[in-house]
């Protein structure tokens, strides 16, 4: 039986970092097995949220895994300061890269400071255009909004991405990001996704009960 794993992302809970910290612990001790940092720069997306600053003494704070999602422009420069960082899981964008190669190269990086090698693909973003990349990672992030806003409406679309990753592969752990509520959380287990991003479904909610929901039977 698959087992779900949610992570909690870090979105709804600002750039105050006692805020941060106090939803972090809230979510580990309800249930929450990942902690979904948001990183975004104010330039690839509008929004502006925390930073690698913010990870070492989050960290300090809670055992649960740090899964650290890369918004930001130039992740080709930026990606030192969080190979250095203490995430456990690193994912960069497929869009913010101007050339296979240099993706190619970051993922390598990644994998070289033994940490989880994620790669993201946005809404729009055709889920063939990172087949040549799976072997260079351990994880695929199918966002199933537009990247680089909370609290939107799920797009079904992101469904048939899911379910063709993981008829094409069956060793990328898949997880669904954006819009993931009780309802839409059942839709894309069942498609194929092993991890769950929520942010504001848990946030809004009953802590322990939005995770609960999100978990289902095989939580």
């Amino acid at each position: 039986m698959q087992k779900i794993v949610v992570s909690a992302s870090s979105l709804p809970a600002g750039r105050n970092m006692s805020s941060q910290i106090d939803y972090l612990q809230k979510v580990g001790n309800f249930g929450a097995d990942m902690y979904h940092l948001d990183v975004m720069d104010g330039v690839y997306v509008k929004a502006k949220t925390i930073d690698y600053t913010y990870i070492e003494q989050m960290k300090e704070k809670s055992s649960l895994l740090f899964d650290v999602h890369l918004m930001i422009s130039n992740p080709e420069k930026a990606i030192k300061k969080y190979l250095k960082s203490k995430a456990d899981i690193l994912t960069v964008h497929y869009e913010t890269f101007s050339t296979d190669e240099s993706l190619v190269k970051t993922l390598k990086k990644i994998r070289k400071s033994k940490k989880m090698v994620g790669l993201a693909i946005d809404i729009d973003t055709n889920i063939e255009q990172i087949e040549k990349f799976l072997k260079f990672i351990d994880l695929a992030v199918i966002l199933c909004v537009k990247v680089g806003k909370g609290g939107q409406e799920f797009n079904v679309d992101a469904l048939n991405k899911i379910k063709h990753l993981r008829l094409l592969n069956s060793n990328v752990l898949i997880e669904a990001d954006g819009g993931i509520n009780a309802e839409t959380a059942k839709q894309c287990v069942k498609a194929g996704a092993d991890i769950l991003v929520s942010g504001n479904f848990i946030y809004a909610n009953d802590t322990y009960e939005a995770i609960r929901q999100l978990k289902g039977k095989n939580g």
